[in-house]
């Protein structure tokens, strides 16, 4: 059974990569939005910020009624690590495939929240052991265990070269039809029907130096990673998750609709447990359009203009009537 994780709001990007590769026309499309809640108008002008599990889970089951099972190996480059993401980055640019697999499974949270994978040290090798938030139907599980090895399996790739034919990988289940391509596609050995969904490392494989090792890239990489991790693992009050959509929006504002549906709460419900938190909406979002302004001000790089285009202004007056009521009682 999977370990008991409380759910989190995911960032939408694999949400509208899904959707790009697999809906190539509009009916597709449509029949991948079905049930989400997600309208084509939050994917296509970027508003869509966050999404929940539910609605990922529901995008899974809308591909596979399309496809069939085996879905995800039908663009396999989906899963592929994002070359500029800071985990990507550093699991790669790591001294060792030893500390590689740490960072895999320390940070996975940081674009995989309601996944894990832990460390097991054997006698004769190392396993990284997934598990997934709450209950989920084995065909949505299974998906997402292929998925991660699929991006697992790309950097031991890069790190290992021949010897990822010593790599194991696991699965809970019995092996299903399309059994050989999933092999082809992660390059290692494979075993069905295992007490748990592993992938296994041979010891010996762990002190092999990584040919893309890099100190200096890998230490500003752990950086990023620890800003990010922090919203993944930061508390999942109505007020924090807010807070975390806001900071990841282009201009720090989104609508409260917007960031109801993100939430998978109602207006009312959200607004309800905002007030809660002695807080209001409009309150949290003027809290980050100053904390930006801030920032960009102290940094002297952009014109009042510029800074108060890129938080989203009308007009230069009106950003201007903004600072005087934040710094006012700072100056």
């Amino acid at each position: 059974m999977p370990e008991a994780i409380e759910p989190r709001p995911l960032t939408a990007g694999y949400f509208r990569l899904i959707l790009r590769r697999f809906g190539d026309t509009p009916a597709a499309r449509a029949a991948i939005l079905e049930g989400t809640g997600i309208g084509e108008d939050e994917i296509n002008d970027n508003t869509l910020v966050s999404i929940t599990f539910a609605q990922q889970i529901q995008q899974f089951e809308n591909v596979e009624r399309l496809h069939g099972e085996g879905w995800a190996l039908i663009a396999p480059d989906v899963w592929r690590p994002m070359g500029n993401h800071p985990r990507s980055v550093a699991v790669i640019s790591a001294r060792t495939v030893g500390a590689a697999l740490e960072i895999m499974a320390k940070y996975i949270s940081a674009n995989a929240p309601n996944q894990r994978l832990k460390l097991v040290r054997g006698s004769t090798s190392v396993s990284l052991r997934h598990s997934v938030a709450a209950e989920l139907p084995p065909n949505h599980w299974r998906t997402m265990v292929e998925a991660v090895y699929l991006r697992a399996g790309s950097a031991l790739g890069a790190l290992l070269g021949h010897a990822l034919e010593a790599v194991r990988f696991e699965f809970m289940w019995p092996e299903p039809s399309y059994g050989p391509r999933l092999q082809e596609a992660l390059g290692g050995q494979m075993r069905w029907n295992a007490p748990a969904n592993a992938i296994v490392i041979p010891k010996r494989l762990l002190a092999l130096r990584s040919p893309l090792a890099d100190a200096v890239v890998h230490q500003h990489a752990l950086e990023q990673l620890e800003q990010v991790s922090a919203f993944a693992g930061a508390p999942t009050g109505a007020k924090d998750r807010v807070e975390q959509l806001l900071a990841r929006s282009d201009t720090g504002r989104l609508s409260l609709p917007q960031v109801a549906r993100s939430l998978g709460l109602s207006q009312r419900t959200l607004n309800r447990r905002l007030a809660d938190a002695e807080v209001s909406y409009r309150g949290l979002t003027d809290a980050e359009l100053k904390a930006r302004a801030q920032r960009m001000l102290e940094a002297g790089a952009l014109s009042k203009g510029a800074i108060g285009e890129r938080l989203g202004f009308a007009d230069a007056a009106g950003f201007s009537r903004a600072c005087r009521r934040w710094f006012k009682a700072e100056t």
